[in-house]
Parts: C-alpha cells; sequence; structure tokens
C-alpha cells in the first residue's frame, strides 16, 4: 500500500486558555482614520491610547479593509517579552513509547535522526527536535479527508460527533497526556482543532488516483467499520493567550490549518498518526513591549500591494496576532509578536499571507 505523506487538518478552532479576553469596548477603524502610505517606515512603539480595533473598514488606493483583528491577549496594545527555545525530545523515551506493541523489521540511523519500519507498516521517525509516526489506518483516513486548497473536502466532516469508544472531551484529555509522556507537553494553554471522522463519510470521500489519473480501487480499504472511526486533532503552542508561528519545516511560510506543528489521529487502538515537526519552549523576559498602532500595520500592507505595477486590487479579510518564532542560526530563535494577515487577490479567492512585525509595523520575512 503506498502512503502518499500529507497533512490533514481539522477545522473548529477551541482556545484552551485561561488567558484574559479582549475587551468590551468595540471599536472599528475606518477610512475616516486617514491612513497614509507614508507612515510605513515607522518602526515607533510610542504608547498609543486606546485598544485595537475589533474590524478594520478602509480602502487605501487598490486594497481594501473589510477585516477582523484578532488580538488576543494583547487587545491594549502591549506585549510580554520572551527568550525561546527549541525543545529537545528524548529519541529513546519516543521510541518505547510508540513502538511498545510494534514488532520493527527494519532501523535506519541518519546523522541524529532514527527510523524504523514495522512488519505491518508502521513507520517512526525521531530526531532530536521533531516526531513522524503512522500505522495502517492513517493512508485510509489520508486518502478521504483533506483540508489543502487542492482536493479540500473538510466540509463534509464538520460534524460534532461522540465516538463509542471516547467522548470527544475524554479523546482530548488522553491525547494530552500521550503528548505529555512523550515530551511534548503544552501546560494550560493552546489552541486545539478537532474534528470527528466517521468511518461512513470516510468511505464514501476516499479518492485514490493512478498514474494516469484514474481511480485507484486496489488501493481503497477492503472495508469500513465503526473500528476506524477516530478523531483527528491539530495543535498549536500558545503563550499569554496568543498562538505561536514559525517557518514550517524550514519552507512553509504560511500559517494554516493544514501545517499546524502538532498534528494527530487518535481511534479505539491509540494513536495512529502523530506530526510534531517543533516546539519552543519559552521564559517570559519580564519585560512589557508596545505595540504599533493599526494606522501604521495598514499602511504597510497598502504600500506594498500599492506598489506593485498592475491593475489588481486586493482585499484584506484578517489581521491576528501570533508570537512569531524566526530562525536566527540552526540552533537559535527569536520571537516577535506579529500581525498575520490574510488577503486576497480580488477575483481570485485564493487566500494568502503577509506577516506584519507588530512592533515595527514592517513586514516580517521569515
Amino acid at each position: 500500500m503506498k502512503i502518499k505523506l500529507k497533512y490533514i487538518m481539522p477545522m473548529l478552532m477551541l482556545t484552551m486558555t485561561a488567558c484574559a479576553s479582549p475587551s468590551d469596548d468595540k471599536e472599528t477603524l475606518t477610512a475616516s482614520s486617514a491612513i497614509t502610505n507614508e507612515s510605513t517606515d515607522s518602526s515607533s512603539t510610542t504608547q498609543v491610547s486606546g485598544n485595537f480595533p475589533e474590524k478594520l473598514n478602509m480602502e487605501i488606493e487598490r486594497v481594501s479593509f473589510d477585516a477582523e483583528v484578532i488580538a488576543h491577549s494583547s487587545a491594549n496594545k502591549k506585549s510580554k517579552s520572551y527568550e525561546v527555545t527549541v525543545r529537545k525530545f528524548d529519541k529513546e523515551k519516543v521510541k518505547e513509547k510508540l513502538l511498545s506493541n510494534i514488532e520493527v523489521a527494519e532501523t535506519i540511523n541518519y546523522g541524529d535522526e532514527d527510523s524504523y519500519q514495522g512488519t505491518k507498516e508502521e513507520y517512526l521517525s525521531v530526531s532530536p527536535t521533531g516526531i513522524f509516526f503512522y500505522k495502517n489506518l492513517y493512508a485510509y483516513v489520508n486518502n478521504a479527508f483533506s483540508l489543502f486548497e487542492d482536493d479540500r473536502n473538510a466540509e463534509m466532516y464538520m460534524k460534532d460527533i461522540d465516538f463509542d469508544f471516547a467522548s470527544r472531551d475524554a479523546a482530548k484529555e488522553i491525547v494530552l497526556k500521550e503528548l505529555d509522556s512523550l515530551g511534548a507537553g503544552l501546560g494550560s494553554e493552546f489552541f486545539l482543532n478537532m474534528y470527528s471522522l466517521d468511518y461512513e463519510t470516510m468511505k464514501e470521500n476516499e479518492k485514490v488516483l493512478d498514474m494516469d489519473g484514474e481511480p485507484d480501487k486496489s488501493a481503497y480499504k477492503p472495508e469500513w467499520s465503526s473500528k476506524d472511526n477516530c478523531y483527528y486533532l491539530c495543535i498549536r503552542q500558545s503563550v499569554n493567550g496568543i498562538p505561536v508561528g514559525y517557518k514550517y519545516a524550514d519552507a512553509d511560510e504560511n500559517i494554516n490549518e493544514y501545517n499546524a506543528p502538532i498534528q494527530l489521529l487518535y481511534s479505539s487502538s491509540g494513536i495512529e498518526f502523530l506530526s510534531i515537526d517543533k516546539m519552543f519552549d519559552f521564559s517570559d523576559k519580564n519585560e512589557e513591549v508596545v505595540l504599533a498602532d493599526m494606522d501604521k500595520v495598514s499602511a504597510c500592507i497598502a504600500k506594498k500591494y500599492n506598489d506593485i505595477l498592475n491593475e489588481a486590487k486586493y482585499s484584506v479579510s484578517k489581521l491576528e496576532l501570533h508570537y512569531i518564532c524566526v530562525k536566527e542560526s540552526e540552533t537559535k530563535y527569536t520571537v516577535r509578536p506579529a500581525w498575520v494577515v490574510t488577503m486576497s487577490e480580488i477575483g481570485d479567492d485564493t487566500p494568502f499571507q503577509m506577516i506584519i512585525d507588530a512592533q515595527t509595523a514592517k513586514e516580517l520575512i521569515l
């Protein structure tokens, strides 16, 4: 059986945090705020009174804003400062935990990464900073459920279902304990997405194509049953109520559902799939930084796309504050509060992102 290695992710965002919620004083920044492109180069961190607006409604030449602003715990335009280190995993502990009931047929050691192939197509790869593991069921689930833009079918699974082997809440608790035992504990705050994948819907949506682009029925699951019901979880770390982002796999600068750092498939047989690309540990520097006003952020976005020599128009739909971990070297990261901006070219529904340093209001290149 061939496995097409892609990640699958759920849709419904459940914020697991006890941090303070944004202010109830709702505010909308409109065109009357008179934003201009001239403020783009500002690195000012001067205190600005009030909170960030909850909505942006304006047009700056060819860039229109009808955007939700999600500042999380920094709605008051202040943010904590942190030092960050990449978490290291105990490879032997991970191996003992995930391969405890698996007969290993082959072991490959390459540098600091160890890989194990099981006799029933199980697979584990573990390095000091990452884990990738799957068992047989994942291959079939991977052919039936997707959040990728090119073959997305997630809406068919938007169901809040509790399975007989464990409720959603019980499954979440089990998964968190499993992660903790692997050295991937999340503490008390994180962002978690969860899907209930029922076997009937997976059977209806299973799809495998051969080299000619035709359905390859030989690769389909021979039989689906209630034993195949499973939960898919996607988890992103959070600090002070703000989600953490970084350049996924040192390649993907977008921060989306499909590339969450921790992804896991859980069934009545336990963990069926686990991917941990990278985790970070944060230490509070006991410093507070002031974030740039939203007019400077908006101006930075508008200037970049208005300076493009074409007639295209652009629409901004969301700005969400993250702590972005920026790789300085193989062993060193720094962390910056930054706005992840979701936008699209009008006439093309494909969204893309821009990341703006929340202190300097300048584009942040990962």
